[in-house]
């Protein structure tokens, strides 16, 4: 799902006469000869020489004629055979097997490439002015659960906004297998804020990627984050990507996530989260646009407060082609709603539900120093409003920071 897809070329005359094919009638389609060895052809050169991204693009138009043309279903299933044999490093099927029946060298995203591991370190520093996620309220009201009256309380400093520079190290190890179809991960980092230090915290990751057949992919992580307050959040999950379509030009599909979440020292916010979201990745003459809306329904699995909750999701990104000396921009947005089905806190507030509005914002820019070696610049906007339960009503937060990364 990288942005490979997007990568173009510049077709040649059978490839200019194939995509002229798709423009015309049905009529003419019927009488246009299309050049299906001379495709066949390109793919066998492309599977020989290890360019996968052509091979990927030729596999796509391929079935894709094989849908759009009729008179075509007499070959497909020689042609998805063939297809398929090409995708796992056959490249020659007619000959028998053989050594040099198989590409010379393995392609990066087909099989039988060698295992390749890969180490990388990402070393950042910035500033961030809500590290804690707090509140802009300092005097909140709310009903006494006593006596029934309305109330105003204070609250303490550590549930006010506290900002602090930041320092993170990232320690990334990744095995990848199949020239990229397999991708295992082990992640850990660790970030610090000296002036709001109990919100210092440790975070590992473990991950599995797999390509399926026909663009599917499916992957399993798990996720575990701790503060130096001793608090721990664990994340337990998996996603299923179902494409819907794809050309040389965009790319949709379906996005199916399961999740199980808790948090050992609070366990009423222990939670089931599922969600769905249709993808479409574009690309355009100045970048590649990926736009994303979804719905995540969160079920409480215990007492928590407000109940099982429900997200709308929007949210687009767009990676910009290098420019500007091989500086990359990056830029992204993103708007959530969520609403709890139940009220926050009876006693405290009422029947009044919560019910939350984010707003995110991200700009930067990337530049490859080298083969190995990457800096970024990044800035993001967040905000997240709350007008019936202000505890949650939290005021813009900022962040900037300088990524370097090297890999080995």
């Amino acid at each position: 799902m990288a942005n490979q897809w997007s990568s173009r070329r510049k077709t040649n005359a059978n490839m200019v006469l194939v995509c002229g094919v798709l423009s015309v009638s049905s009529a003419a389609v019927a009488q246009t000869k299309i050049n299906m060895g001379a495709l066949l052809d390109q793919a066998t050169e492309a599977c020989e020489q290890g360019d996968t991204a052509r091979l990927v693009k030729l596999d796509q138009h391929i079935r894709g004629l094989l849908k759009q043309h009729p008179e075509l279903q007499a070959q497909e299933k020689y042609l998805t055979e063939t297809l398929a044999l090409f995708q796992t490093g056959v490249c020659k099927p007619q000959q028998p097997l053989s050594k040099a029946n198989f590409r010379v060298r393995p392609p990066n995203g087909l099989a039988l490439a060698a295992t390749e591991k890969k180490t990388t370190v990402q070393l950042s520093t910035g500033y961030f002015d809500n590290v804690n996620q707090g509140s802009r309220h300092e005097l909140i009201s709310f009903t006494s659960p006593f006596n029934g009256l309305q109330i105003e309380g204070r609250l303490d400093e550590r549930s006010l906004p506290l900002s602090s520079a930041l320092v993170g190290v990232r320690g990334i190890y990744q095995v990848i297998q199949d020239g990229g179809r397999k991708v295992s991960t082990v992640a850990v980092s660790r970030q610090e804020y000296p002036e709001a230090s109990d919100f210092s915290n440790t975070a590992l990751s473990l991950s599995r990627q797999q390509v399926l057949s026909a663009g599917k992919e499916a992957s399993a992580r798990l996720n575990v984050i701790r503060d130096d307050q001793g608090n721990t959040e664990q994340r337990l999950g998996g996603s299923y990507y179902q494409p819907w379509g794809a050309t040389e030009q965009r790319k949709l599909g379906l996005l199916s996530t399961l999740e199980y979440v808790n948090y050992p020292k609070k366990p009423e916010y222990e939670a089931v989260l599922a969600g769905v979201a249709v993808e479409r990745l574009q690309a355009l003459p100045k970048g590649d646009v990926r736009i994303r809306g979804g719905l995540e329904f969160d079920r409480a699995l215990d007492n928590r407060p407000g109940g099982d909750r429900r997200k709308i999701e929007l949210s687009a990104q767009w990676g910009g082609k290098e420019r500007w000396a091989g500086w990359q921009p990056i830029a992204g947005a993103k708007v959530t709603y969520q609403l709890d089905a139940e009220p926050f806190d009876p006693r405290l507030y009422g029947d009044s539900t919560r019910t939350q509005r984010y707003t995110g914002l991200n700009v930067g820019v990337t530049r490859n120093l080298s083969d190995k070696q990457k800096l970024h610049l990044g800035y993001q906007y967040s905000q997240i409003q709350d007008r019936e339960v202000k505890i949650f009503d939290q005021p813009v937060g900022n962040a900037v920071g300088v990524t370097f990364e090297t890999s080995f």
